[in-house]
């Protein structure tokens, strides 16, 4: 399977929510990839795959400063375990230092989220930390995830 990745587009963000609303208890709302899309110190890829009409993943952030604040990282559920996930997250990494002048990424993820933990811990991210109840529906508590160069 060939795997495409590429910058967000207006008309990617139909896709998108529906990925996260099949993945996520509390996804984001249309307005708020919009304005991602919008947004000069955000950056948000998609991956297209040769054989799909839509995007089959999405990741993104936001920078602040030389920091970039990793928001989002979904793929859909049938094109999971393939490896889009880290050339989603490797590629907004590699383009956020070189475009953006990021010297660290953070992210916080679901202590039960166990794939992604691994995907991160793969990458380099190292845990830092822990927010307390961060997530709602259910209630659970995230990790803080670094990675500094």
């Amino acid at each position: 399977m060939d795997i495409k990745i590429r910058r967000m587009e207006m008309k990617d963000i139909d896709a998108v929510c529906k990925m996260e609303e099949d993945a996520f208890s509390m996804p984001w709302h249309k307005e708020s990839f919009i304005e991602m899309v919008n947004n000069p110190d955000a950056l948000y890829l998609t991956a297209e795959c040769d054989d799909c009409v839509t995007p089959v993943g999405c990741a993104g952030f936001i920078r602040v400063l030389d920091e970039g604040n990793i928001c989002n990282i979904v793929v859909s559920r049938e094109h999971r375990r393939l490896g889009i996930g880290n050339r989603l997250v490797r590629s907004m990494i590699d383009i956020g230092r070189e475009e953006y002048g990021i010297k660290a990424f953070t992210l916080e993820v679901r202590v039960s989220n166990s794939p992604a933990i691994r995907l991160y811990e793969n990458l380099g991210f190292v845990n830092e930390g822990i927010r307390p109840g961060f997530y709602d529906r259910p209630k659970e508590d995230a990790y803080i995830y670094w990675l500094r160069f």
